[in-house]
């Protein structure tokens, strides 16, 4: 049930996971709780193992009556008791997440039910606090474009260079039908502010983005035309597939 991989894998896993809201919520609190040593888990390795927790319960014929096994087996799986605590409190994330779109199971009832047997852990409720303290749409859009931030620099941090960027770029491409318009179109602006900042060295990764949503590639700005100019209030405008956007923004010194 719980997940390890290796860092190729864990590094395909997360740009998998970059348009999934629970991840993107998750990832700040859970790489915190890696970093003080309170799990050896990443955040990918912990959200996974979440996942199957949670795939696990709903394939139960009673999930109220198989629940409390279920958890003790996970419990029985864990080395560190902290990392318990974390896939469950992920588990209850992804939960909420899915009664949004899900009928017929209380998903409420299972929640509080995983709560009860977090009682005691003294990083649950400030774990949680973390993750869904600020869900409005625009610190949520930071936090996307944060994460292909997070990317860029685990890459450098791994000793990574032009073609592990132009395979997060082609991943983008990938797992973006399954993004909203303002993730595609913070994303979008995300990485060709990247691009302009680095000569324009991923032109060909970055015009496939934008032809993917019917963006004008021509708008994207050459390095002749980049020269002494600084982006101001750059946007993308009517970012969806089979529509027409401009970026536009650019202003001479």
């Amino acid at each position: 049930m719980i997940v390890r991989l290796d860092k190729e894998k864990q590094r395909t896993a997360r740009h998998q996971l970059l348009n999934n809201v629970v991840y993107i919520i998750s990832h700040e609190a859970l790489k915190q709780m890696q970093r003080d040593g309170h799990t050896e888990l990443s955040p990918v390795e912990v959200f996974l193992s979440a996942r199957n927790f949670c795939d696990s319960i709903l394939e139960l014929p009673d999930i109220e009556e198989g629940l409390d096994d279920e958890m003790d087996d996970l419990e029985d799986e864990t080395e560190v008791k902290d990392d318990y605590m974390l896939i469950l409190t992920l588990v209850t994330v992804q939960l909420q997440a899915m009664s949004k779109r899900s009928v017929g199971i209380d998903f409420k009832k299972i929640i509080f039910r995983i709560f009860e047997r977090l009682e005691g852990y003294e990083f649950l409720w400030p774990l949680i606090e973390q993750m869904t303290d600020k869900e409005d749409s625009r610190w949520l859009a930071g936090k996307k474009t944060g994460l292909l931030d997070y990317e860029l620099q685990e890459i450098k941090i791994d000793g990574g260079g032009s073609e592990e960027i132009k395979q997060l770029f082609a991943d983008m491409v990938e797992c973006s039908d399954k993004m909203d318009k303002e993730t595609i179109k913070g994303n979008l602006l995300f990485l060709n502010r990247y691009n302009i900042d680095h000569n324009h060295a991923y032109d060909k990764e970055v015009i496939a983005l934008f032809d993917k949503f019917g963006i004008k590639s021509t708008t994207i700005i050459k390095p002749k035309e980049y020269v002494g100019t600084k982006i101001v209030d750059t946007e993308i405008q009517n970012v969806e597939a089979g529509g027409t956007g401009v970026i536009k923004g650019m202003k001479k010194d």
